[in-house]
Formats: structure tokens, sequence, C-alpha cells
């Protein structure tokens, strides 16, 4: 399929382009079948300068106009509008929790201190039970002391 669209020709921060028609599934800065204006969009006001003819021609023998064609003609359709943005909370809010955060670390040394107080182990956690299913590295028969 044939399509009448824009060819980015210009260097790092300055575009500049040429219209062209060319076959959609050609690369963007590939081969075209012919060069019908250029575009710039750096000068005030625009530099657009199009083969009108050649355009017409290429149109009757089936070739689409891009999107960015439309746009830079000025035909293109109406976008659909964005989505607002997601408002941000308010700031009264954010330092409160920056204050809640400080007590919170202030208790936790408290906890800390509490800790210790309890030097006594318990039993469960130190020793295992006979309950308790041997492990993989464990074997069944008792293990003999030399």
């Amino acid at each position: 399929m044939l399509k009448i669209r824009l060819m980015r020709i210009g260097t790092k921060k300055r575009p500049f382009y040429r219209v062209v028609a060319v076959d959609e599934r050609a690369k963007r800065t590939g081969g075209y079948l012919e060069l019908l204006g250029t575009y710039n969009p750096l000068t005030e006001p625009k530099d657009v300068r199009l083969k009108q003819d050649r355009i017409d021609y290429w149109t009757a023998q089936g070739a689409q106009p891009s999107e960015g064609y439309l746009r830079m003609i000025g035909k293109a359709p109406q976008r659909p509008p964005r989505k607002p943005k997601k408002e941000k909370k308010e700031e009264s809010k954010v330092p409160e929790k920056s204050e809640n955060s400080e007590n919170q670390q202030v208790s936790k040394p408290e906890k800390e201190i509490a800790q210790p107080e309890n030097s006594e182990p318990s039993e469960s956690t130190e020793t295992p039970t006979s309950s308790d299913k041997p492990s993989h590295s464990e074997s069944s028969e008792p293990k003999k002391e030399k």
C-alpha cells in the first residue's frame, strides 16, 4: 500500500522533513518512490513546500496520507482529549506522616531495651523436641560419640 508521509532527515534536535510517496512497509528513513515536498518546523512561520500536482497524482494512484502529513497541512482529525492528571495529596498531610515516623523511631529503642530484660531463652526455640521430625541431614539412627 502506498503512503504519503514525512521522512525525517534533520540532525539531533533539529528536525527537517521530506514529504515523500513511499511503500508502507519501507523504513522511515528508507528509500522512497518520489519526493513531494519539504517541511521545516523550526522556521517561523513553518516552511512548507509541496508539489501539489504530484500529491494529487499519488492520491489518485491510491496513496493514503499519514497522520503526520495530515497534521502538517492542518487536515488531521481531532485527537481525543488527554486524561486529567491525578491530583497530588495535600501537602499538609505529608508533614504529619513525617512527625508520626519520628514518634515511631523514638518508640523502637524502648522496645529494644525491653527485650534484653527477658534473658531466659524459651526452650522451644533452642532445643528440638522429640515430636519434631528429623531433618534430611539427621539420620534416623543415633550418632555414636568417639
